[in-house]
């Protein structure tokens, strides 16, 4: 955990990241803006908690991760908005399924970006949330766009017609050998398929594919 006794006039952010080298990197290229300083970083989003309460003076913005251990970032904001509710959180994850997206948004988030963003793009959001604005991710965007519009992704998540040709046959019950004396394809073809449907999907079994399948009507 890194800290520095005053932000100068800058706005004072924490970044909340389990990645140690992420948070290294993205703490030098926030201090080397003009308008951002990162006083703290965390490991844990339970540390932040614990240390938020007593902090002098709070952090504006916190950029918070959402795959942690002990507790996830999108456990921890409501905590966080609960200690402190004028803190600014914005999401900072490689997550960008639309559940993920809905909940922190719900839950009190102001902002939503990709880890993919530019130094710049990250400190542009910091000072747009700093504003009262809400800065998104241009997918993040296109995608709540989409919802708004009412137009559905009949593909979400890329899958290609061959891995949704197997998917439909994995929620029909057929085997791994079914489905390639089905397709005429190798055993080891239809494996590879499936470990990449179950990478796409974000699942880690089959139960759990043909419940995420049904309940987004990807088949």
């Amino acid at each position: 955990m890194e800290s520095t006794s005053s932000t100068n006039g800058k706005i004072p952010v924490w970044v909340i990241d389990d990645n140690q080298g992420f948070c290294f990197i993205l703490a030098e290229s926030l201090n080397q803006s003009d308008s951002v300083q990162c006083v703290k970083t965390f490991h844990f989003a339970r540390t932040a908690l614990q240390t938020l309460p007593t902090e002098v003076p709070r952090p504006h913005v916190i950029l918070l991760d959402i795959k942690m251990p002990q507790m996830s970032g999108l456990d921890a904001i409501s905590s966080i908005k609960r200690i402190d509710p004028d803190v600014q959180i914005l999401m900072l994850t490689s997550h960008d399924l639309d559940e993920n997206i809905r909940t922190a948004m719900n839950r009190g988030a102001s902002g939503y970006l990709l880890k993919s963003s530019t130094p710049e793009e990250i400190i542009h959001a910091i000072e747009n949330v700093e504003k009262g604005g809400t800065p998104l991710d241009p997918m993040v965007t296109k995608r709540i766009m989409h919802v708004f519009l009412g137009q559905n992704d009949e593909n979400p998540y890329r899958l290609t017609r061959r891995e949704r040709l197997i998917l439909q046959s994995i929620s029909s019950g057929q085997t791994t050998l079914e489905i390639a004396t089905s397709l005429k394809l190798s055993l080891y073809t239809i494996e590879t398929h499936v470990k990449n449907i179950y990478q796409k999907l974000n699942v880690h079994s089959r139960q759990a594919l043909v419940t995420k399948a049904n309940k987004e009507r990807l088949i």
